[in-house]
């Protein structure tokens, strides 16, 4: 997961990580970096030939963002739902995307869409030495046998 450029701008680093949180996601690698654009052209290598490619290259390299690894029950779908929809207007009430965004282009957030992406994406941002293994005591109060 990230938090994008606009979402760092605006302050929201707090309330996005705090949804994470209050979901029982365990937050396991987490920097604030500059993305650079080879970075960025990995990242989003899937999108080149498309429209929005250059400005989303743009976009993602003109401020920093907080680049997350989190950990948790079926972790990617519970992301995808508590960011809601990538365009923000088709997006539920309560979502981050819906409560704070109004443009596709800057929607606040980035998660990875399957299992697959997700480890791929996370081989771009962090090493292994830089994800953390560690129980949280609130999840024997939220998961049955844990």
């Amino acid at each position: 997961m990230m938090i994008k450029p606009d979402g760092v701008q605006r302050g929201l680093i707090g309330k996005v990580v705090s949804r994470l949180e209050e979901r029982g996601m365990k937050i396991v690698a987490m920097k604030l970096m500059r993305i650079t654009r080879e970075l960025a052209e990995k990242h989003y290598k899937e999108h080149k030939g498309q429209d929005f490619y250059k400005p989303l290259l743009e976009f993602i390299t003109s401020s920093p963002v907080v680049a997350m690894v989190v950990e948790g029950r079926e972790a990617v779908k519970q992301v995808r739902k508590l960011v809601g929809e990538t365009d923000p207007m088709k997006a539920k009430p309560g979502t981050v995307r819906f409560d704070f965004a109004q443009e596709i282009r800057m929607n606040i957030v980035h998660a990875s869409d399957k299992k697959e992406s997700a480890r791929r994406e996370i081989k771009i941002y962090f090493n292994d030495d830089e994800i953390l293994e560690y129980k949280m005591d609130i999840h024997r109060w939220m998961f049955i046998g844990k």
